[in-house]
């Protein structure tokens, strides 16, 4: 496999430089929705933590240095060029199912499944690959977690969170609401590819795969054919208000936008002038390391509240109520990093600005005050 001989990297690049609108916007959507941290909380245990491990670490196999050398490499070289703080496993799963994924709370992990290897290119293999990353760059981690349990297990586990009766009504709400977002993300995701990457067209015909694809049919596909379909779906619901309702309804319960749809959205993204300004070097960077006060360390946990006296600024441990120089009242306190003192936020696995693991279950705390 290879990737481009003069792939360009992206020194701290922040997802924020190619996330899409509809994907921020979802998850403003999402954070207000009832059941959310109680389902943050529960992914964020322990137990299901170690759940995941077991059952990819026993049953999957992991693709190393000496093992799948060759991908491994390359998987190197894509996270290397987006800039990913922290390298998430990478698994193949023998299973005929047509798909790939990030899961992962604290520690991420990505499973290719060998009936979507059997069909892809080795260019476009990478591009999925770049895809996945995307999740993890974009910290959508504790959130497609949830989504992926929802999705295989239902919301009947989290009835003990809830009143009586509330828990299938509220549950429900969360899962078309997590859906919604995660329909949403897939396309910041797709144009992680293609920064990883800096191929279209192997992104485009791998995503088009995924719509309708079989060895043993004569020709390639057609990526021009896609784009029209993609208009012909477009266009559904544009005269007739039954149509759109429609739509909507067969769309909501999908982790996935439609394939032929993300072909024409990362299309139009590569001729974008915001995908050109980031192959020239002009792009959001991850928040600088914040200057410490002086005489302060990094903190023993990993994250703190910040004193907001613009005249302070300390940083203190989580729970600290008034702040120890000033005596500020910290109810309201911005969470930072415990070793750079960046804000963060609740659903972040990892500091955005130097890598610092944050903890897990104290982020569920944070989300469920």
């Amino acid at each position: 496999m290879s990737l481009k001989a003069n792939l360009q990297e992206f020194p701290g690049l922040s997802h924020q430089a190619f996330q899409h609108p509809l994907d921020r916007q979802a998850m403003i959507a999402l954070e207000k929705v009832p059941l959310l941290p109680q389902g943050v909380s529960f992914v964020s245990s322990a137990f299901f933590e170690r759940l995941l491990h077991i059952e990819h670490i026993s049953d999957n196999t992991r693709v190393t240095a000496q093992q799948y050398p060759s991908l491994y490499r390359q998987y190197l070289k894509l996270a290397a060029v987006l800039d990913v703080k922290r390298l998430p496993d990478l698994y193949i799963d023998t299973t005929p199912t047509v798909n790939a994924y990030a899961t992962g709370i604290q520690n991420y992990f990505i499973v290719l499944n060998s009936g979507l290897i059997d069909i892809l290119t080795e260019d476009e293999l990478l591009a999925i690959l770049g895809h996945e990353l995307g999740h993890v760059k974009c910290e959508h981690m504790l959130y497609t977690t949830l989504a992926q349990f929802l999705r295989d297990y239902g919301v009947d586990i989290l009835n003990q969170f809830v009143p009586v009766g509330l828990g299938a009504l509220a549950g429900q709400g969360l899962q078309l609401a997590l859906m919604e977002w995660y329909r949403k993300a897939e396309f910041s995701c797709d144009r992680a590819a293609l920064i990883a990457t800096q191929n279209v067209e192997s992104i485009c015909s791998a995503l088009a795969k995924l719509a309708g694809y079989a060895k043993n049919l004569d020709g390639a596909l057609n990526l021009e054919e896609i784009m029209r379909q993609a208009n012909d779906y477009q266009e559904i619901g544009a005269e007739s208000k039954v149509e759109k309702v429609l739509k909507l309804y067969v769309l909501l319960n999908k982790t996935h936008p439609y394939p032929v749809v993300r072909v024409k959205e990362i299309r139009q993204w590569s001729e974008s002038t915001e995908y050109a300004q980031i192959l020239a070097g002009n792009y959001k960077q991850l928040v600088a390391q914040a200057t410490r006060p002086s005489g302060m360390q990094p903190l023993a946990t990993p994250t703190g509240v910040k004193c907001t006296n613009p005249k302070c600024g300390r940083v203190w441990s989580p729970g600290t109520g008034f702040c120890g120089k000033c005596s500020t009242n910290l109810r309201n306190a911005p969470t930072v990093c415990g070793n750079c003192f960046v804000v963060v936020k609740a659903s972040w696995a990892n500091c955005v600005a130097c890598g610092n693991a944050l903890n897990g279950n104290l982020i569920a705390n944070q989300i469920r005050g």
